[in-house]
């Protein structure tokens, strides 16, 4: 089983950068785009699309150009929830020919303890700065 962990990097403003067993996930399944930006999180790993529109409640996305925009190239999945398991799994848009074919599993304690943080962390960030000092 795998363990998922993430950094915050100061790319448009702050964005998360997704590391299986410490390594970025971006560049162990091929990808160009690393980190997700603040904007695209509200309860869970960004669904595509990210706001609002019908989606696909399986399919995430887990990297995103370093412009921040996930309309210009963005790496998105498969997540697959199987008992205490989270699964990670068809790699597809910015992804690398093996990268398609990883399939990551974390406990689901890791992975939601971790997508919590970075929830809070997107959450605090979209509120003004004044108001967090009140």
């Amino acid at each position: 089983m795998n363990t998922l962990s993430y950094r915050c990097i100061e790319d448009n403003g702050l964005s998360f950068e997704l590391l299986v067993d410490g390594q970025p996930l971006g560049a162990l399944v091929g990808a160009r785009g690393i980190a997700i930006p603040y904007w695209i999180v509200e309860n869970d790993l960004p669904y595509l699309p990210p706001h609002g529109e019908p989606h696909d409640p399986e399919i995430r996305i887990v990297c995103v150009c370093s412009c921040g925009e996930y309309g210009c190239c963005h790496t998105r999945c498969r997540m697959i929830r199987e008992g205490d398991e989270i699964v990670l799994r068809d790699f597809d848009l910015d992804a690398g020919p093996e990268g398609t074919r990883r399939e990551f599993r974390f406990s689901r304690p890791n992975f939601e303890a971790v997508i919590g943080e970075i929830i809070h962390r997107a959450r605090e960030q979209r509120v003004p700065r004044a108001v967090r000092r009140t």
